[in-house]
């Protein structure tokens, strides 16, 4: 009232004088009506709201019990997630930076074991004051330790509402939910659940919980997390059949539950359940008040995230956006929920033509996702949003940096870093450099010589580029070549026509969880198919002893040419090619024939009757610095030194450069190298691999006889024991690169068809050079 003016007051004080003589109910209207508008109105906001989290508590003296202060801890955490009126952010130990950096207050405390009781000081350390406040102590008898829950809590709660009033700090005292000592837990109870570890297997920890059976809100939901982990439909909805219309159950329990529910169907891409789960879980969080904080805000954003994915995208802008603005407030925009809400956000934006406001949204979390692949992505699609507002140089600039992460991470050939390539060309084009644009796009063309790259869009996106360029440039029998390609690889319902301008073919930015994860130092998909399009063709021990030592001469003489140009100082090299051979040698004059490289040959042939180890031999005459390592089963060992003609077998021990390893091609490379018993000729030494650049080469032996399940593990093994060396590696007809310092192989080109026809002898390359090398996969620069 005492902000309306006298002529108000006056006004008002007649109506209701006249209401109350003419109509008294109209007079009580009135009067409820002032009183109510008259009331303080209590506004949340990141100001006058706490943010508190529980820190680690501390041991006084040389007692302790670790398993009380680990149900403790927990006890007091599942408490505090229950109270309104303050944005309780959880246990210090797993908060995000960004949660670390918004909490005020910071709770915690010193325990101490006593003879007859425990003793405990409650502690705060407010973040804004940068002072430690201390309360009153509390003792809690041993046999009466069922009460410390609620006294620890008690003494806590009542140390911050003295803080905020004592300092008449401008914060609101939260709304505690107190245990009662009474009704909490006995001290058999206590110490019984105390048993429970929630690091033990989930097949003890479900056997512990069962055996507990006593009235606690606590110990129920440690039984539904329990459940929960099983990750089955079956346990799923036994938990919500049993707790979602439980009244008895508190609304954090309910939310909690259905809050995981929602989050295993979004893993699953099962949208209409994640809707249904998500909406309970944030009508939990309404329900309890507690709306004002993190976890309602990513509750929505998981609304908005599936809303999008399943195609209803104008339906997600209200929750992205509501999300964002409660983030916002909370003053945890940094947080990892809050980016990747920020992430869908922006390209939420950019499909609703708000390109600009797009770009803001998205050069805002640049740099700050945690997962290198969605780093990777996340420059794709912003550079995207550079490219269509006009800022190519800034869209360049970008993809270049981009690159440095894609060769880093090993990730040449996955599927963004080849979207990312189309995008760059295309960036060229706009900036003047179509000379180098089309060299980009060609190199992407031609990829479908070294794997399957013809089925992928980026693909039909470089040829319809190059079919527009060559249109400009008035080239009109090109033009048709490569659009005809071009429509052949199309589906129907997504052939462009031919602009009579330099529009290009991109494609669309994409969204996070529509990509599949990459597991550490395992091939990326393009190579993954190539690999396994060689393995498991046939079975060794099927075949005849004839057929598994079948070899010829000059067999595999293109790999002796290819380390051949990668060692001649006067080889005119391609720049990709001159890359490489920095890569594998640096300082080419320690390399001269083939010194300080060791060079394993897997499946040898050494049992063949007439040419034993022919290719081996070829390449030890060749480079006769290079140590040349036959690596042959013990079996077909065995067989060579009976059978092999004493003359051939002198012929090879001749070349003083030869060592033979008797050892499974597939076995464990630390084992089986260290083992002097697998090595034959014992009066030569073992390799020194220290300091070495190493050759490995698969060709007809372990590459098709052993299958995928081998040969991955066989990569990662050889990748982890000889991460300091340079590894390059003759897969069949792959040719792949393990920079030093690294573990993963990267697919960098191919060998011609030339000695790979198991059934029948060939030199014939049908027209292919002796090798190729995709120029994107050694260098920075495209």
């Amino acid at each position: 009232m005492q902000n309306l003016s006298r002529f108000q007051k006056n006004t008002l004080l007649t109506f209701s004088l006249l209401a109350f003589v003419a109509y008294a109910p109209l007079y009580y209207s009135i009067r409820n009506a002032i009183k109510k508008e008259t009331l303080p109105v209590t506004y949340e906001s990141s100001e006058s709201v706490a943010f508190i989290s529980l820190g680690e508590f501390e041991i006084e003296g040389k007692e302790s019990d670790p398993k009380t202060l680990l149900l403790l801890s927990d006890l007091i955490d599942f408490e505090f997630n229950q109270l309104t009126g303050a944005v309780y952010l959880g246990k210090q130990t797993s908060l995000s930076s960004a949660k670390k950096n918004r909490s005020q207050f910071i709770f915690y405390g010193s325990f101490e074991w006593r003879e007859n009781g425990i003793f405990f000081i409650p502690k705060l350390n407010s973040i804004e004051q940068k002072a430690t406040f201390m309360g009153k102590s509390i003792f809690v008898p041993y046999e009466e330790r069922g009460k410390l829950v609620s006294s620890v809590y008690q003494s806590l709660s009542h140390l911050l509402d003295e803080t905020i009033r004592l300092h008449r700090l401008l914060k609101r005292s939260p709304e505690w939910k107190i245990p009662s000592q009474d009704e909490f837990l006995s001290e058999s109870e206590f110490v019984r659940l105390s048993d429970y570890n929630p690091y033990l297997p989930l097949d003890e920890r479900l056997s512990i919980l069962k055996s507990l059976e006593f009235p606690s809100e606590y110990l129920q939901f440690l039984k539904f997390q329990s459940i929960l982990e099983k990750r089955s439909e079956e346990s799923l909805k036994e938990v919500w059949r049993t707790a979602g219309g439980n009244p008895n159950l508190s609304s954090y329990i309910k939310f909690s539950i259905a809050k995981y529910i929602a989050e295993y169907y979004f893993a699953k891409k099962e949208f209409g359940k994640v809707v249904e789960f998500a909406n309970a879980a944030r009508k939990e969080r309404e329900v309890s008040k507690s709306v004002f904080h993190s976890d309602y805000a990513d509750c929505i954003s998981l609304l908005g995230k599936v809303l999008v994915l399943d195609g209803k995208k104008e339906e997600a802008v209200y929750y992205l956006t509501s999300a964002r603005k409660l983030y916002e407030t909370l003053g945890l925009l940094q947080d990892p929920s809050a980016i990747e809400n920020s992430y869908f956000y922006g390209l939420l934006l950019y499909d609703l033509s708000q390109t600009e406001l797009a770009s803001y949204e998205l050069s805002s979390i640049h740099g700050q996702l945690k997962d290198p692949l969605e780093q990777i992505y996340l420059e794709y699609n912003l550079a995207k949003v550079y490219y269509d507002l006009g800022r190519y140089d800034a869209a360049l600039s970008l993809l270049q940096d981009q690159r440095k992460s894609i060769l880093a991470e090993g990730f040449p050939n996955h599927d963004i870093a080849l979207y990312s390539y189309n995008l760059y060309a295309a960036s060229l084009y706009k900036s003047g450099k179509w000379s180098i644009a089309k060299s980009v796009w060609e190199s992407l063309v031609s990829a479908k010589s070294i794997y399957g790259i013809e089925e992928k869009p980026y693909h039909r996106y470089a040829l319809f580029n190059l079919a527009v360029l060559s249109k400009l440039k008035n080239n009109p029998e090109q033009t048709e070549i490569l659009y005809k390609q071009y429509v052949r690889l199309s589906p129907y319902g997504q052939i462009v026509d031919l602009p009579s301008k330099d529009r290009f073919e991109i494609g669309k930015p994409i969204y996070p969880y529509t990509w599949d994860a990459q597991i550490q130092n395992s091939f990326v998909e393009m190579e993954e198919k190539t690999i396994r399009s060689y393995t498991g063709r046939y079975l060794f021990n099927g075949q005849d002893e004839e057929i598994r030592a079948r070899t010829y001469e000059n067999r595999l003489e293109d790999t002796n040419l290819f380390l051949d140009d990668l060692l001649n100082t006067k080889a005119f090299l391609s720049k990709p090619m001159s890359i490489l051979r920095k890569t594998l040698f640096g300082d080419l004059k320690r390399f001269e024939k083939g010194n300080q490289i060791v060079f394993f040959d897997i499946g040898p042939a050494l049992n063949h009757p007439e040419y034993p180890g022919v290719t081996s031999l070829a390449v030890a005459k060749h480079f006769s610095g290079m140590e040349v390592v036959l690596w042959e089963l013990p079996g077909e060992v065995d067989l060579f030194l009976k059978k092999v003609k004493p003359e051939l077998k002198d012929r090879l021990y001749s070349f003083p450069n030869i060592r033979i390893l008797s050892a499974d091609g597939v076995g464990e490379f630390q084992t089986l190298y260290s083992d002097p018993n697998n090595w034959i000729l014992r009066n030569r030494p073992v390799p020194n691999l220290k300091g070495k650049t190493i050759i490995i080469r698969a060709a007809n032996s372990i590459d098709i006889y052993e299958p995928y399940t081998k040969i991955l593990p066989h990569f990662q093994n050889i990748g982890k024991e000889l991460k300091p060396n340079p590894v390059l590696y003759f897969f069949n007809r792959s040719i792949l690169l393990k920079p030093a310092g690294t573990e993963k192989f990267i697919l960098i080109g191919n060998q011609s068809i030339r000695g790979f026809h198991h059934n029948f002898q060939s030199l014939d390359r049908n027209g292919e050079p002796p090798y190729s090398i995709l120029p994107f996969t050694v260098s920075e620069e495209i």
